[in-house]
């Protein structure tokens, strides 16, 4: 039986003619808006929009695109070397690699079976559920019929931890970790999602207190750890606190952030984190404020995705 290891990811813009197309996929998606479709697709040229002016500012300041597909393919090409009886394959959510496009080739190829991991470590149903969502979906109206296996999330997958923990090792650098708070931040969510049932919030919590523990069984102790919430938009009430308030409630202004929900660096951990939130911490006359890279394609995660490909099997 033929086989494929895909990575799904939201995606990100890679130049300035994707942002637009980035922005209405996303805000066209119904996990994201809840709306009826004609009124979601309103929303979304309404919101792009608005917001596009604004966004390609932002795209300016990092480069003028995200990094996140250059990575993907760099960890798609790693994790390949080390898999020898499945290809492994890409798709993104809201940019290319679509799923409908690789999902043709699979079938061309004659792939029976596909074992679908997201790069999303906690599950959640505006991220990893889209993403199965629109993979089954692209399938079926393909009419391509293979067998697939889903993993869920893998938060508390001891692997990933060393992944994580590698890099967060990284952002002491030289430092006493007990003069440094580390903070996780991870993307907030609205909290009418959580209350709907959505299993996000306890997990990213469970998975800070794993590398708590973890950490302390190496000797690594911070002055305190936090966790906070980033990249709030709209008026609804959303997961609390916000990075930005617990910024100004450290008070030896020392600070190490981690992105607990990403595994792959992105316009929200090079934009938000390293210069929007930076320049918060600037203001608040920070000593140390400085923020660790995602796993990226370290050997460390290719590994923990081979492993977790292995225990699907």
């Amino acid at each position: 039986m033929k086989k494929a290891v895909i990575l799904m990811n939201m995606g990100g813009a890679s130049n300035f003619g994707e942002i637009e197309i980035f922005m209405k996929n996303m805000f066209n998606d119904h996990r994201i808006i809840g709306a009826p479709p004609f009124v979601r697709k309103y929303l979304a040229e309404y919101i792009t929009k608005t917001r596009l002016p604004e966004v390609k500012e932002n795209y300016e300041k990092i480069g003028g695109g995200s990094p996140l597909l250059e990575i993907s393919q760099k960890l798609q090409k790693k994790l390949q070397a080390r898999i020898d009886d499945a290809k492994v394959e890409l798709i993104m959510r809201y940019t290319p690699p679509f799923a409908v496009d690789v999902l043709r080739r699979l079938k061309e190829e004659g792939i029976e079976k596909l074992y679908l991991i997201p790069m999303y470590p906690q599950f959640s149903t505006t991220t990893t559920a889209s993403s199965i969502e629109d993979i089954r979906a692209m399938a079926k109206m393909i009419g391509y019929h293979p067998t697939i296996v889903s993993q869920l999330h893998y938060y508390d997958f001891a692997p990933y931890l060393e992944a994580v923990e590698e890099r967060i090792i990284e952002g002491i650098g030289d430092d006493d970790p007990k003069s440094l708070n580390l903070i996780f931040s991870a993307h907030g969510l609205p909290q009418r999602v959580i209350k709907r049932g959505d299993p996000y919030q306890k997990q990213v919590e469970a998975e800070v207190a794993l590398h708590v523990e973890r950490l302390k069984e190496k000797g690594i102790v911070f002055n305190q750890v936090h966790l906070a919430y980033q990249s709030k938009v709209g008026p609804l009430q959303w997961l609390t606190p916000s990075l930005e308030r617990m910024l100004e409630e450290i008070k030896n202004k020392r600070a190490l952030i981690y992105p607990i929900a990403f595994t792959i660096d992105n316009s929200e951990t090079l934009f938000e984190l390293d210069i929007e939130y930076k320049e918060v911490a600037e203001k608040l006359e920070f000593e140390t404020y400085r923020v660790c890279r995602c796993p990226n394609d370290s050997d460390s995660f290719v590994r923990a995705l081979e492993q977790l490909y292995r225990q699907m099997k």
